[in-house]
């Protein structure tokens, strides 16, 4: 498929996309410093991405918060015992892992463990999170609501059908917990602004090119604000 029919038909679909702010929730996927932070982060993605994305995800939970939309942070945090019993969320990575092959185009072969509780790799960075937010750290798969609480929390707690989702990796846990918001029966809408990849921005756009074509939305806060009638 060419590019530009690609980008047309996710501009219809964008076009036909109708939100109505009760019935939102923002997700964060894996917004943590192992991705998002040089210093402490085993895996960052590009320096660009990470102050773009940390500058925009900060203004868009922000503007949600300010219209009382719940968010949501969902991420890996690793408890001490399962560590100490090798756990592990992927056959295929852990092999790449123990052998140093590095999926990463900054960085290394990622070090073992990470994001273990209690360290700043497992934390978000601080202007993403407010007291009023949820955290789901029970993550340990690709697909955000695999075996976590989160579908118990949008759909019974918050009651909520559309998710906002922001985070990283691209083509990893943002289009796996895509897949699980879609089979679950939500519509997912990726903020595009908000999202980015450490395997490059090749990836990334694989990812969102096939995620906009088949399983959700792909669309620039500007134009959430815009649906939302949110005045910037």
């Amino acid at each position: 498929m060419l590019q530009n029919d690609v980008e047309s038909y996710k501009s219809k679909m964008n076009s036909l996309l109708n939100l109505n702010i009760s019935n939102l929730c923002v997700l964060t996927v894996d917004m943590q410093n192992e991705y998002l932070n040089e210093e402490h982060g085993t895996s960052p993605l590009a320096s660009d991405d990470i102050r773009n994305i940390i500058k925009s995800t900060t203004e868009f939970l922000t503007e949600m918060r300010r219209n009382n939309v719940p968010i949501i942070h969902c991420y890996v945090v690793r408890r001490k015992e399962e560590i100490k019993n090798n756990f592990f969320i992927s056959p295929y990575i852990d092999v790449s892992q123990s052998n140093n092959l590095s999926q990463n185009i900054q960085a290394q072969a990622r070090k073992k463990p990470e994001r273990v509780e209690g360290t700043l790799s497992s934390m978000l960075p601080e202007s993403f999170v407010d007291e009023g937010d949820f955290h789901v750290t029970s993550k340990r798969n690709f697909d955000s609501f695999h075996e976590t609480e989160l579908h118990q929390l949008i759909s019974r707690i918050l009651g909520k059908e559309n998710i906002l989702i922001c985070g990283v990796n691209t083509d990893t846990c943002v289009y796996g917990t895509t897949f699980g918001a879609s089979n679950r029966g939500y519509k997912p809408i990726l903020v595009e602004d908000c999202i980015g990849s450490m395997r490059g921005k090749e990836q990334h756009i694989s990812a969102l090119n096939i995620i906009s074509k088949s399983i959700g939305w792909v669309i620039k806060k500007n134009e959430i604000y815009k649906k939302l009638d949110i005045k910037i």
